[in-house]
């Protein structure tokens, strides 16, 4: 049984997350982790003091308890799978914090999250939720759009760095989300100068099996700019990051404008970690 970790704040794209997530496991057998993570500072002393215990315990634990519950019951309602049980945590924590003491105590296979994309001209890609999860949290995460509507993933983008390295337990990783078949595998090696690419295709032979792929190295071009090429030039389901260290994803995401990344919120992202 997989124990899979949902992080929701009941907006919108963590609701399509979570639907996604539901799908795609459907022949699975799965423990759901609904996870609500209620930010402590938000609520001030005068808050505490001011506030009746009623008002307080409503405000503070009854209502995203209630939703939660709701939120539970729908998704039992809507799938109807036996296969899938869901139960409910609310925590009260620095966010990352939560989610790692979360993952230790129920033995996480998996964190789920959904992020809003491209919402203003003057913003990053993701929110700070979403990238504190890629740096801090080193179990696999998948990563949803908002508006992404679910399809099974087919067509996998694998971008890798020049210190990557293809091996069984990263390409069994993506095997245990995508299934063991029928993948057709975009992988782009994405060097300062060009490399010898014979040991990458010895690798890929091996370790994809009966699985289709297609090969290209890219030398001397920024990582954001030849992703969000191939992004806006071939139709892709699901990217596959394999972190390394954090320099590679900070070369691809940290403090971009937006008009770099249009095209990289657009379809779901699975980080990986060493």
């Amino acid at each position: 049984m997989k124990n899979i970790l949902l992080l929701t704040d009941f907006s919108k794209s963590s609701k399509n997350a979570i639907h996604y997530a539901a799908k795609l496991f459907e022949n699975e057998t799965i423990n759901f982790h609904l996870v609500y993570i209620h930010k402590a500072s938000a609520f001030t002393t005068a808050d505490l003091m001011t506030s009746g215990n009623a008002n307080l315990y409503a405000s503070i634990v009854k209502s995203p308890k209630e939703d939660l519950e709701d939120l539970s019951k729908q998704l039992q309602s809507v799938y109807k799978n036996p296969k899938h049980t869901y139960t409910e945590h609310i925590d009260y924590d620095v966010f990352t914090d939560a989610v790692n003491q979360l993952i230790v105590l129920h033995n996480i296979n998996l964190v789920v999250m959904g992020t809003n994309g491209v919402t203003g001209a003057d913003e990053v890609v993701f929110g700070s939720h979403t990238l504190n999860v890629i740096r801090k949290v080193e179990r696999p995460t998948l990563i949803i759009p908002k508006y992404f509507e679910f399809s099974k993933p087919k067509a996998i983008l694998l971008p890798l760095d020049e210190k990557d390295e293809l091996n069984k337990k990263r390409i069994d990783q993506i095997f245990s989300l995508v299934g063991k078949t029928n993948g057709n595998y975009h992988v782009l090696r994405i060097t300062e100068t060009a490399i010898d690419e014979t040991e990458d295709v010895t690798s890929l032979e091996k370790l994809l099996e009966d699985n289709s792929y297609s090969y290209n190295q890219v030398s001397n071009v920024p990582m954001d700019q030849v992703v969000d090429t191939y992004l806006q030039t071939n139709s892709i389901d699901l990217e596959v990051f394999i972190i390394q260290k954090i320099s590679f994803l900070e070369r691809l995401f940290s403090g971009s404008p937006i008009t770099k990344h249009s095209k990289i919120a657009s379809v779901p992202l699975f980080i990986l970690h060493d």
